[in-house]
């Protein structure tokens, strides 16, 4: 099974959600691999999102395809680098990965700009996931944002899943944050909602929601 995490924009919780599934996996006994194959604003110092996600699954991961250290969108740091992020490139990279569950987290938002004529919507399509997940913050604005997702998704992509959305808390709350779980339901813009706490992806909240997550697949 491939899965793919996507989001509505960048820094949303995408990595959060995705180490919380890969370890839910573990726990299940399911041979699994965490991939961030396209990630910018890497640093000497402290672990990189891809880091955490390898880390997180069972198989070893190593000699990512593109990483950058500039936090730009990454058509831009590859630019830099006078390099182009290639769809193929990156495909055959998670091809080559065969544990029984990939989880791939994409870089930015949906149709963030993966070079001048790919964005991450050309990149989900071209790997063909079992399951979608687009994750959003749980705040304010986020009914428009997932709506757009949505639209995009079934006008430029109507074979991929319909994806599962997953609302990730933000800090701080606002007074949109206790009812839109309810009304994405409402909206029937997706076969499932589930909401992520702000604590560990260890941690009981987020283990509960992983488990949620994936009972939707089955």
């Amino acid at each position: 099974m491939r899965i793919v995490v996507v989001g509505t924009g960048t820094g949303v919780g995408k990595t959060h959600v995705s180490v919380a599934l890969l370890e839910a996996l573990r726990r299940r006994g399911a041979p699994c691999a965490g991939l961030k194959p396209v990630e910018t604003g890497l640093t000497p110092s402290g672990s990189s999102d891809r880091e955490l996600l390898a880390s997180a699954g069972t198989f070893h991961v190593k000699h990512w395809p593109y990483g950058f250290a500039e936090p730009l969108s990454p058509h831009l740091a590859a630019r830099l680098h006078e390099q182009e992020i290639e769809l193929e490139v990156v495909s055959a990279w998670v091809d080559a990965v065969s544990p029984a569950v990939a989880v791939v987290e994409t870089a930015g938002g949906l149709l963030s700009p993966l070079s001048e004529s790919t964005t991450n919507l050309d990149l989900v399509t071209r790997l063909a996931p079992d399951e979608l997940l687009v994750v959003g913050p749980n705040r304010l604005g986020i009914l428009h944002e997932m709506s757009a997702c949505i639209a995009t998704l079934r006008a430029s992509a109507p074979r991929l899943p319909g994806p599962i959305l997953v609302l990730s808390s933000p800090d701080p709350h606002d007074g949109s944050s206790a009812s839109n779980h309810v009304e994405l339901l409402s909206l029937r813009m997706s076969r499932a909602v589930v909401s992520f706490p702000r604590d560990e992806p260890l941690g009981r909240g987020s283990q509960e929601a992983a488990e949620t997550v994936l009972k939707c697949f089955t």
